[in-house]
């Protein structure tokens, strides 16, 4: 047994396109870690349901039937959520809303990986497209997420830096957007939805979590409370890692409570 780890609120198996354990292995090895409080959520990504490389409706429906009985089956081992990433859920609202409707999650992340019209950040050139245009698409699309407000907690707000700083090396200057995300963070707030610190920087050459100490604090001065912490791990070897980096982070802000969401209603638990 490792040293325990709070909680790992954001993970993805083998019913995600690019995750490699089961769902089970990764409950397994979520005990094994000693963590208290997860939820495994696994990809819906609106905009590529469809796709041929993707077709999310059986994945989906899998996950609908497994995560469930997972969270009975080790009731007495882990406090675990069924949980999901919801991926560009404004780009086919008819089919996000048949997707909440049809099945009974207890924690929601809403995330944007690409924006309307737009592949992932991640497949993208940034010799031939405008990161700040792209940053001004991206945290705009968010806000507007922010007023939908049917998630729990955003996902990843400085996700586009992964590629645009950590892997393309593209210096970019976040101030100039720092009113919209302003704008995120109190619509959030008011919403009574959260944020994320996604520990998954930290590994890759970011080397920051998403969003850093900067963001997370300026969540909280504009009133935040409702604030979760996951790894974003596709992998058993990943899961907990960074965890309990941004621990530390959350309570030097002054924070003194991370959130865990069953049935949709949020938990705080003490640090």
């Amino acid at each position: 047994m490792t040293e325990n780890i709070i909680m790992d609120c954001h993970n993805h198996s083998n019913l995600s396109p690019d995750g490699s354990n089961t769902p089970e292995e990764m409950v397994k090895r979520a005990c094994e870690l000693g963590i208290k409080y997860y939820a495994l959520t696994d990809h819906l990504e609106i905009n590529k349901f469809f796709d041929e490389e993707y077709l999310y409706e059986e994945p989906v429906r899998k996950a609908s039937e497994i995560c469930p009985a997972l969270c009975r089956k080790y009731a007495d081992k882990i406090t675990m959520s069924y949980g999901v990433e919801l991926g560009q859920p404004l780009q086919d609202m008819p089919l996000t809303n048949r997707m909440l409707d049809s099945y009974d999650y207890d924690f929601i992340i809403g995330s944007l990986h690409m924006c309307d019209g737009w592949e992932d950040f991640y497949e993208l050139d940034y010799s031939k497209v405008s990161a700040d245009y792209l940053l001004g698409l991206y945290f705009d699309e968010v806000l507007e997420m922010a007023k939908w407000g049917k998630f729990d907690v955003l996902g990843h707000l400085t996700y586009p830096l992964r590629y645009i700083k950590g892997e393309s090396g593209i210096d970019v200057n976040l101030d100039k957007y720092l009113p919209v995300i302003k704008e995120i963070f109190s619509t959030l707030i008011k919403n009574d939805m959260g944020i994320e610190i996604n520990t998954s920087g930290l590994r890759q050459q970011l080397g920051v979590s998403m969003p850093d100490a900067y963001y997370v604090n300026l969540y909280k001065e504009l009133g935040g409370k409702i604030l979760t912490i996951g790894s974003d791990a596709h992998c058993t070897e990943d899961l907990g890692k960074g965890v309990a980096e941004c621990v530390k982070l959350a309570k030097d802000i002054g924070f003194t409570e991370l959130t865990f969401f069953n049935k949709r209603n949020p938990i705080f638990i003490k640090i």
